[in-house]
């Protein structure tokens, strides 16, 4: 028999890697760069250098030092492998960056992203929006006052143009820009709820994986559904 079949090879390049992706369950949930709920279903992306090894006429392929480790949400992930060419991409969290040190106090390698809420954040930009629009109104109807009740002089050209300019410039407003400002709102609004959505669906797959579909039935578990009402 041949004894060269049987012989262990081992091969690194700088070129070689491996590319996985894993589910990860968090307690508490914990904040993800672009998203406005907190989650506790995660899908994480490793980069390793890899090595490739052969015997018994095959390769194996061995993952060796992690690079960098990304999580994402359910939504992020999706968006990810269906939307290319999009931008620059979707916005994921660096968890880990080959170089990076262990801080044991946090249990973590790097801090998580700071808590966003984009409902209240759109919501607070339309508000600022709508009170410089009242701000403008006022300022128009003072100046307008003024000029109007002064006897015994004609309106000046410059006092006649600004006046057309701030009218000018509210019609805009109203028109165009408190409509895409509202538009803004509805869109953060609507992605809340996708992404809240796609937690629960996480969610309901990590029980099936980690219970079984048997024993949901047997107990009785009841899987929230967002966005439908109860059904009389």
């Amino acid at each position: 028999m041949r004894e060269d079949i049987f012989k262990q090879e081992s091969e690194k390049h700088e070129s070689y890697g491996v590319l996985g992706f894993s589910r990860v369950t968090t307690s508490p949930p914990v904040n993800l760069f672009g998203s406005s709920i907190k989650h506790g279903n995660l899908i994480c992306m490793r980069v390793k250098t890899a090595k490739r090894n052969r015997s018994y006429q095959k390769d194996w392929i061995m993952g060796d030092e992690t690079l960098i480790e990304i999580n994402m949400s359910a939504s992020q992930f999706a968006d990810a492998i269906t939307s290319m060419n999009v931008g620059d991409g979707v916005p994921v969290t660096i968890s880990y960056v080959k170089g990076d040190t262990w801080d044991e106090k946090k249990r973590q390698y790097r801090d998580a992203p700071p808590e966003v809420d984009f409902k209240v954040k759109a919501q607070g930009e339309l508000k600022a929006e709508m009170k410089e629009i009242a701000e403008r109104i006022d300022e128009l109807a003072k100046d307008a006052k003024e000029i109007l009740e002064r006897k015994g002089t004609t309106i000046k050209a410059g006092e006649k143009e600004k006046l057309l300019k701030d009218l000018t410039f509210l019609v805009q407003e109203v028109r165009s820009n408190i409509p895409f400002a509202h538009e803004c709102f509805t869109e953060a609004v609507e992605r809340t709820v996708i992404e809240a959505k796609a937690e629960v669906d996480a969610t309901y797959q990590t029980m099936r994986e980690c219970l079984g579909d048997k024993v949901i039935a047997e107990h009785k578990i009841e899987i929230p559904v967002l966005g439908e009402g109860k059904k009389e």
